[in-house]
């Protein structure tokens, strides 16, 4: 009965969101509202209604031990999201091998597309994963 009342729940896309204390020297283009507001504006644009925002505002992208990217993955792991997006592959994190590790393995495993908007990646097409390894060394 839990797994047929588990398939009635409609999953939703995780907007994920970060912005550490050394990005405040980039401006106003990686705040947080300003990647809501991308990510928000993405989901209406592609028909995406029921989606969650999770933050982690002042943490650095270089561990993953992040309260908002913590809570994400627990809501992955029950089996809640269906795809995380991103502003950008730093947004995710810095740590290029552990990015690699959830996008190329971890999601692909548990049924989680994921998307980085200003990067054009997106599991679902082969080709726009080649690069993504090398877009976090900058």
């Amino acid at each position: 009965m839990a797994g047929y009342a588990k398939s009635l729940i409609e999953k939703w896309a995780a907007l994920y969101v970060r912005l550490s204390r050394d990005d405040d020297n980039d401006g106003d283009s990686n705040s947080i509202s300003h990647q809501v507001e991308i990510l928000t504006k993405y989901a209406k644009e592609h028909g995406i209604e029921n989606f969650k925002i999770y933050k982690d505002d002042g943490f650095s992208g270089t561990n993953f031990n992040r309260p908002g990217f913590q809570e994400m993955m627990g809501d992955i792991e029950n089996g809640l999201v269906s795809m995380v997006v991103v502003k950008d592959m730093s947004r995710f994190g810095r740590n290029y091998l552990e990015v690699g590790m959830y996008t190329e393995i971890r999601f692909p495993e548990m049924g989680v597309r994921f998307i980085a908007v200003n990067d054009g990646v997106d599991s679902t097409v082969e080709s726009s994963n080649d690069f993504n390894p090398i877009r976090n060394w900058a």
